[in-house]
Order: structure tokens, then C-alpha cells, then sequence
């Protein structure tokens, strides 16, 4: 049971985390969440403490504990690394795809222009990442997936809050998706270093219009 509500605080406070129903800088209380949760305050102060381990609550002694800021540099790091790893997860994704994969991706493709059409930042954002976690699945290389998911986290703040920019176009992210697995179906592997690359740069590509819209979600 206990074990339960851990699991359930850390969760739900994750969640309202990423999805900025708790905004970067906030102020947040044990004693409030846990009346939020109906949970009571011991898993919710060891949920509080694994995701501040994670980098997304900080305690300051005497003021209290608060929602981080996104940290660009983190981000910039971030980015980096996946920039060093995934052309070559695609390029060996281009030599061993099946046809099974080739439908799930596709389905996958055909969810993002509709979510696009929609505007549901939420929904696109999920979908990207099944996108590009896909690759990963085909190569058999999940737990290189997880290991960044785990290290991008303020990456994916930044990119998740991109979506939420109105006046940025989502085309041209669904675009390159599709020119990316239209060179991995070709195995095209000449282009597809180069097409990946291009797209993980347009994650931070953006990046002061993001900052403008929403100042004091960002770390000086």
C-alpha cells in the first residue's frame, strides 16, 4: 500500500510538474500537496526529495522549496548528447526496420498532423517522443532511450513549453519527421545523419521566443 502512494505522489507531482500546472519558480508546500493528493505527507515528502534528485525541486534553506527554473544550459547539454547518439541509432534503424515497424511509425506520423491540427501541444509532444523512441526500440537500444529521458529532463521542459507557443509553426517539426523516416524506409543512410542532426537543432533553434513568452520560467 505504501509503496502505492509512492509511487502515485511522485507521478501525479512529476506530472503537474512537466505539464506546468506547477510553473518554474513556484512555491510549493508538502502540507498543500498533500491535501491536493488526498496522500498523506510521508510519500509525498519522498516523492518531493527522488524529484528533487532529479533536478525539478529545489530546497533553499530558510525560504523553502520551489519548482526549478529550466535550465538552458542542462538543455543545451542535453541536446548534445542526443546529437552524438541518435544518427547512429537511425542509420542502424535504416538496416533493420521491419514491416510491423514501418506501420507503427507511420500510424504514429499520421496522429501527429492530426494532434497538429488540433493544437494539442500535450498530445503532440507524447507522440513525439514515441516517434523518436520507435528508432530506438528497433535497434534494441530502450535503455539508451531511458538513460536520456532521465538525463533530458530540462530539455524536455523547453520543448514541451515550445509547443505552447502559439506563434511557432509545428509543420516543420512534422515535416522533418517524415523526411527522417522516409530516409531510414530508403535507407538512405547518406542523408539521414544529416537530417537528424538538422532536426535536434531546431529544438533549441527557437529558443528566444520561447524566453520571451515566458521570462520567469527560466534560469538566469
Amino acid at each position: 500500500m505504501l509503496d502505492n502512494m509512492r509511487s502515485d505522489a511522485y507521478n501525479e507531482i512529476k506530472y503537474r510538474i512537466i505539464h506546468f500546472d506547477y510553473i518554474p519558480g513556484q512555491k510549493i508546500s508538502e502540507k498543500l500537496i498533500s491535501q491536493e493528493l488526498n496522500l498523506g505527507r510521508t510519500p509525498v515528502r519522498e516523492a518531493i526529495i527522488r524529484i528533487e534528485r532529479e533536478g525539478l525541486i529545489e530546497v533553499i534553506p530558510q525560504s523553502g522549496t520551489y519548482i526549478t527554473k529550466i535550465d538552458m544550459a542542462d538543455a543545451k547539454n542535453a541536446r548534445f548528447v542526443r546529437s552524438c547518439i541518435e544518427p547512429k541509432i537511425m542509420v542502424d534503424a535504416a538496416v533493420n526496420i521491419s514491416d510491423d515497424d514501418v506501420t507503427t511509425i507511420q500510424k504514429n506520423l499520421d496522429e501527429q498532423k492530426q494532434t497538429a491540427l488540433k493544437n494539442e501541444p500535450d498530445n503532440f509532444f507524447d507522440l513525439d517522443q514515441e516517434f523518436h523512441h520507435a528508432f530506438y526500440k528497433v535497434v534494441n537500444k530502450d535503455t539508451v532511450w531511458n538513460w536520456l529521458q532521465i538525463n533530458n529532463t530540462q530539455l524536455n521542459r523547453f520543448r514541451r513549453l515550445r509547443l505552447k507557443e502559439t506563434e511557432l509553426d509545428w509543420d516543420t517539426l512534422t515535416n522533418q519527421h517524415n523526411a527522417i523516416f522516409d530516409a531510414v524506409k530508403n535507407k538512405d543512410v547518406d542523408d539521414l545523419s544529416f537530417l537528424v542532426t538538422q532536426h535536434l537543432h531546431l529544438m533549441l533553434l527557437e529558443k528566444q521566443k520561447v524566453v520571451d513568452a515566458y521570462p520567469d520560467y527560466f534560469k538566469n
